[in-house]
């Protein structure tokens, strides 16, 4: 997949030392440190609208839900997608509620996540070189800080779960879970109640009031033990030796921040699907951005296993040196939620003497979901106030076209920014024409316009899928096949049953490619997808090929012998509907009924 005093931005906060001797400091300057021999140790500060639950504490939880660790024997010891399809099958109209409220509260398939547990197995898709790789066993111990708001359970304590499950113990301080007020039914008392039951290595804290991401983070980062910081989402699922790569980099430079390789876990079919080797960037929106890996480093043997400097990071995942992120000057507590903090901070690392790198050795999947399944709670547009932030302390003269770019009006207020640019001066940081030279050369500025294309890059070689097999799709009832309703390259055409043609382009138009990803794609063309709504049919149609699975997958199963085509990501199989005078394709619960009876003529 987002603390603050409730005060204006200058306001003091106290940190609570040992002896109870209270200190005040400016907020977003530097955490106290007292030095003890070669290491320093942490004061962490006080906040008032936080509830800190440690383990042990008696709390009652007579009207929670007692969660219990859920295990999925099928999914836990080996990843297998034709495993993983199954899990998504609605089979009644309870299902189809928990799927529905599902992406409602959520974004994404909680029918399968809760389904699959919280433990599974996940395929090692790292490269070879990075699997053979030894690492030290003196590395530094690290905190995780996985803060949530009104997660999904099943989600939530899977991300906990693989971190305990791969990472070696020796390695893991602790992992602190920092609820941000959930208000989602019981999930603040259930996980809390599940952590003081289930997890020695976990703290449970939860927000008086909502703080968002940012402050939120904050709040994680004061209280952790551990001599690294690794931030993690709360549906993120870490992969094999993810950990030591991340540790050892920092080793070698306590300066380097360092961003895992960020795979997908599909949003509707839970399926993890590798992602390729590329670094952040930004648009002059200030919208992050994924890029290419430039000419120089593609070209790189060795560019698979090794660190890559990477311009600017997504955010979500990344792991820093504990005293080096308060030297830095932790996050920009004046800003509100979520949004702009990942840029600026990767801002402040380069323009101020550290240096960021995406990890190809580490992996952790996320689930990419497909809206922000919340708001910003009255806050307003917190995007544009905290990009306004980023653009006013670190972008010098160039901050004109992000004004540009955003024509928003120029009395949008974003704060009393002079502790952060006190802070600039204070760590001697460089400018941002230093910056974009030295770091961000292949960034593209704007023209008089104010128009700025992409960052341009030679185009990629697209292979092309493996066809498995190809013929006619043939409703057996009827003895039908499925074409579409318009032309071959009419995008979105809904799809419909017509006699199969025999010969010619009558044929041709009726031809489907079955792929080696599960993809059917007409007369090699468009590809067999869905229209999703929450209230009536669901529609098949046409739409072009994106080639990552999800609604585009289909896979052939039976049911008392019938032929039945199912599509994972709805759950349903396709179904032959009768409507305006002619049969479209929709979906429904699969059943060994005569509407759902498809098979391939292969040719």
């Amino acid at each position: 997949m987002t603390f603050y005093c409730n005060d204006e931005v200058n306001s003091k906060v106290s940190f609570q030392s040992p002896l109870n001797v209270t200190v005040d400091q400016p907020t977003g300057i530097r955490s106290p440190v007292e030095q003890n021999s070669n290491r320093q140790h942490f004061i962490p500060r006080k906040y008032p609208f936080v509830k800190v639950i440690q383990k042990g504490t008696n709390n009652d939880n007579s009207e929670c839900h007692d969660l219990k660790d859920q295990h999925n024997e099928k999914v836990e010891l080996h990843y297998d997608i034709s495993t993983l399809n199954l899990l998504g099958f609605i089979e009644t109209p309870e299902d189809q509620i928990i799927r529905d409220e599902g992406y409602r509260s959520h974004a994404f398939n909680v029918l399968i996540s809760d389904r699959l547990g919280y433990h599974r197995a996940l395929p090692d898709n790292r490269h070879p070189n990075c699997q053979s790789k030894i690492y030290s066993t003196k590395l530094p111990r690290a905190s995780v800080i996985i803060c949530f708001y009104n997660e999904a359970p099943s989600a939530l304590l899977r991300t906990v779960h693989s971190v305990l499950d791969r990472t070696p113990a020796f390695l893991l301080q602790e992992i602190l879970l920092v609820d941000d007020n959930s208000d989602l039914d019981n999930l603040s008392c259930q996980i809390e109640a599940y952590v003081k039951n289930n997890l020695h290595k976990v703290r449970y804290m939860r927000t008086a009031t909502r703080q968002g991401l940012i402050r939120a983070r904050m709040y994680g980062a004061n209280q952790a033990e551990g001599e690294v910081l690794v931030f993690l989402d709360s549906h993120c699922e870490v992969n094999t030796d993810w950990l030591q790569p991340l540790l050892t980099r920092i080793i070698d430079n306590r300066v380097n921040v360092v961003v895992p390789v960020i795979d997908i876990i599909n949003a509707d079919t839970m399926e993890l699907q590798n992602s390729p080797l590329v670094v952040g960037g930004f648009n002059w929106g200030l919208h992050f951005r994924w890029d290419q890996l430039p000419v120089h480093v593609r070209d790189n043997p060795d560019v698979a296993s090794n660190p890559v400097k990477s311009p600017t990071m997504a955010g979500g995942l990344f792991a820093m040196d504990r005293s080096y992120y308060f030297e830095l000057g932790e996050y920009d507590s004046g800003m509100d939620i979520w949004g702009g903090e990942n840029l600026e901070l990767s801002f402040r690392i380069w323009q101020c003497g550290g240096r960021l790198e995406i990890v190809p050795c580490s992996h952790v999947g996320h689930i990419f979901r497909k809206r922000r399944p919340y708001g910003s709670y009255g806050e307003g547009d917190t995007m544009l106030k905290n990009s306004l932030r980023v653009a006013n302390v670190w972008m010098d003269d160039y901050k004109k076209y992000f004004y540009k770019q955003r024509q928003q009006p120029t009395d949008v207020s974003y704060g009393d920014i002079s502790d952060r640019v006190a802070l600039r001066k204070r760590l001697h940081c460089k400018s941002f024409e230093w910056y974009l030279s030295n770091v961000y050369p292949e960034q593209v500025l704007p023209n008089s316009e104010g128009v700025a294309p992409a960052v341009i890059h030679p185009p990629e070689k697209r292979l092309k899928t493996k066809v498995l097999r190809k013929g006619q799709i043939v409703h057996t009832t009827s003895g039908l096949c499925v074409q579409g309703e318009k032309d071959i390259y009419a995008k979105r055409s809904m799809l419909i049953l017509q006699h199969c043609g025999q010969a010619g382009k009558e044929k041709k138009y009726q031809i489907w490619h079955e792929t080696v990803d599960s993809e059917l794609i007409l007369a090699s063309v468009l590809c067999l997808d869905v229209e999703s709504k929450e209230q009536g049919h669901s529609f098949a149609r046409l739409m072009k090929c994106h080639g990552s699975k999800g609604s585009q997958a289909w896979v052939w199963t039976k049911k008392s012998g019938v032929s039945l085509l199912y599509n994972p990501a709805t759950g349903k199989c396709l179904k032959a509907t009768n409507k305006s005078k002619r049969i479209y394709l929709t979906f429904d619960i699969c059943q060994d009924n005569t509407d759902m009876a498809f098979e391939m003529s292969v040719q």
